[in-house]
């Protein structure tokens, strides 16, 4: 599915997050902190714009993006280059442990068959002391804004993301797996399950999104 939306996936989380996008992915980046000829892993990278602004703010580190897709690596090796990306497994991260100083997620935490399993497998690559980071989606809290936010998902979203992107299905699917977003407390017990030290959670954008951070 992600091969076939590839090439206007940008574009599309553009127009369906109102230009907000942009912004939080420089906030995760700098929540990841990294540093100078430090390495840092960004996974489920998509299109490679998180591992951009990564790259931005460490130019003389390495930073790698992994994704599952490898469409997603094409667009992202010709549209955001600069990082090295490579195609690899969420849950078998393709590396040893206490590799990277830091690692991040951006928007796939949900799309993993086992997201506990992901956030120890970020941690088990990261050094101690490392800074794990995660931006995604929380589950729309009761009251009007979430009533709204949650009609967004489920109608607007799918019917613009199809027209856009010609993939109704693709789009479909996402605005399905609303239910599925956690609650921003939800988040923090499972880092905490995963071995997190001391994760906490920023809200984003009127609560939409939350801004995950913890250590090794």
């Amino acid at each position: 599915m992600f091969d076939r939306i590839a090439g206007r996936y940008d574009l599309l989380n553009t127009v369906l997050s109102f230009g907000a996008d942009a912004r939080w992915r420089r906030r995760a980046a700098r929540a990841a902190r990294p540093e100078g000829a430090g390495r840092v892993l960004d996974v489920a990278c998509g299109s490679g714009r998180l591992a951009l602004e990564l790259r931005r703010l460490a130019p003389g580190g390495l930073v790698v993006g992994l994704d599952f897709s490898r469409r997603m690596l094409e667009v992202a090796a010709s549209t955001a280059p600069g990082p090295r990306y490579l195609c690899g497994d969420a849950l078998r991260l393709p590396f040893p442990e206490q590799t990277f100083e830091a690692v991040t997620v951006a928007f796939g935490l949900r799309n993993l068959a086992d997201a506990e399993a992901g956030l120890r497998e970020m941690l088990r690559v990261l050094r101690p002391g490392g800074r794990a980071v995660v931006l995604e989606f929380v589950r729309p809290g009761p009251g009007p804004l979430g009533r709204a936010y949650r009609a967004y998902l489920r109608h607007l979203l799918p019917r613009v993301g199809g027209w856009i992107s010609g993939d109704a299905g693709a789009y479909r699917y996402l605005s399905d797996t609303v239910d599925a977003y956690l609650a921003p407390g939800e988040l923090v017990e499972l880092a905490a399950a995963a071995g997190w030290r001391d994760p906490r959670i920023e809200l984003l954008t009127l609560g939409t999104v939350g801004l995950l951070t913890g250590r090794r």
